[in-house]
This record gives structure tokens, sequence and C-alpha cells, in this order.
């Protein structure tokens, strides 16, 4: 799935990929590889697990490969399809029905055998991995499929691929600012970040006029704002704003995704904004 994020960055700044670079950082979805084990939390799907050994299913094999229906798309996802193609070939059938529970009644075996996750955690004593729990975003780019969206003029066709993103790129060492880039579109580069970086009274003038731009998927606050736990929220509704994120911007307890963003605005009415496509 794909967001846009309106991440406040000060108006003038060395290179834009390097201010980016750290203020989504800490929002990395990621693990073990690139965090050390303190800074992690544990994502047990063992529960999970248990459902799908029961869940009824069925299988069919299509092609060369097995095709599932029944069930939890999400938790279906956490099978192991080499496994279930096995199962057919052993019955030698091209369709199956019924529990995993019943082929497998021993819950480990289960696991490793049908699933994609083969061993418990050692430490955990569970099924599941390590992750970062401010993890938000898989990959970013400035613009991309939302380019020029932050600043209400969208551009269509202007590229499938952003200079600026969490990848390998030509802008990553790109010197500019804010200012000079609305200035003029010297370079591709610049236009991309001029199409793709606004100051944040603009929108604060949009949520006045009611423009729909002026809302995004998420808002990142500023790097010295507060600590990195408060400073992504968003509208998908899977975790409520945290209550020192609405503290720092005054807004109210009970206040909606929008008023808190208008609040955002508010506040930091003399930065800027730029505008990322992320994936989550």
């Amino acid at each position: 799935m794909y967001g846009i994020a309106y991440v406040i960055i000060p108006t003038e700044f060395g290179s834009l990929q390097a201010v980016l670079d750290e203020a989504l950082s800490p929002f990395r979805r990621c693990g073990a590889e690139t965090l050390p084990r303190e800074k992690l939390v544990f994502d047990d799907v063992t529960d999970d697990l248990k459902q799908l050994h029961e869940l009824r299913i069925t299988l069919r094999r299509e092609g060369s490969g097995v095709v599932v229906k029944g069930g939890d798309v999400t938790m279906v996802g956490d099978l192991d399809f080499d496994g279930l193609g096995n199962l057919l070939r052993r019955i030698g059938q091209p369709t199956w029905s019924g529990r995993l529970a019943d082929v497998e009644p021993d819950f480990d075996a289960f696991v490793h055998r049908f699933t994609k996750w083969k061993q418990r955690d050692p430490e955990a004593d569970g099924y599941g991995h390590w992750l970062n729990p401010l993890g938000r975003w898989d990959w970013w780019e400035l613009g991309g499929r939302f380019d020029g969206l932050v600043s209400g003029q969208p551009r269509s066709g202007a590229g499938m691929e952003s200079m600026i993103s969490s990848g390998n790129n030509r802008g990553r060492d790109l010197l500019g600012g804010v200012l000079r880039a609305l200035g003029g579109n010297t370079s591709e580069v610049e236009a991309e970040i001029a199409a793709n970086v606004d100051l944040v009274s603009s929108l604060l003038e949009a949520v006045r006029r009611g423009e729909p731009h002026a809302f995004p998927t998420a808002i990142v606050l500023p790097v010295d704002a507060i600590a990195p736990d408060f400073r992504w929220f968003d509208a998908l509704g899977w975790r409520p704003i945290p209550a020192q994120t609405k503290a720092l911007l005054f807004a109210a307890e009970g206040a909606s995704f929008n008023d808190t963003s208008t609040a955002a605005y508010e506040r930091f009415a003399d930065m800027a904004v730029a505008g990322i496509a992320y994936h989550f």
C-alpha cells in the first residue's frame, strides 16, 4: 500500500536528500539486520498461526502453483506454498479441502511444514520476528506517484523514478534550498524539488480554502520538535495520535487527524514541507 507523507523540514538545507534521510530514518521498517536488539520489539504471530492451523481452506493446483481459497488473506500469506504443493502431490489430487490441523495435528510440526515461519524464536519463545516499533515505511521517494501534490500542482508524466529517495539515487548529494528551488527550475532535480517542496504556510492557506491536497496520509514533525516516538502521525486509524503529539501542537485531546494536522501547520508555519510517497 502507498501513502503520502508531508515531512516538515527547515526552509534552508545543504542537501534535501540528507534532510529527508534524517527526518525519516527512525521510521524505517527494519529488524536486527539494521538496528540493535534493544531497539526492537518482537512481532509475535503465534496466535495467528494457531488460527491458521484450525482454518478450513481449499487448495487447488493451477499450473505449477497452488491457489488457496478461504480464510483471511493476511493469514493465508503466512503459508508456505511449496509445502502445500507437496501435500497435493502426496495425495495425488488436484484439490484438497479441510483443516491443516487434520493433516498435521502437532502445531510446531505444522508451522515448520506448511508456513514460512520455520522455527520458534528462542528468546521470545514464539513465532515472529524482531522489528523497529516505529517502522512506518519500507521505501519512499520525493513526490513519486503523488508528484506535485504537496504544492497543489500535481504533475503527470514527470518521470517514473524520483531522484531523491530511500534508495540509491542521483539526488543524494545535491546541494539546494527551498527558497532557491522555488525561485526557478534550473535543472531537472530542482524542478522535482520545486514541485514537491513548499512552505508550511501554503498548506495552512490550502486548509482555509478547503483544498483537498491540504491533508496527506501522514505528517512527520521536525527532527528536533519532540522524541521520534511522537513525530509521525497518520490518518490510517491503525494507531491513535499520541497524546504527547497533540500536547506539543496544542491540539484538543479528541482532535481528529485533520485538526491535528492543521495545528501542526500553525505551529510550524515558518518551516518548509516535502511531500514523499511511501510504501507500507
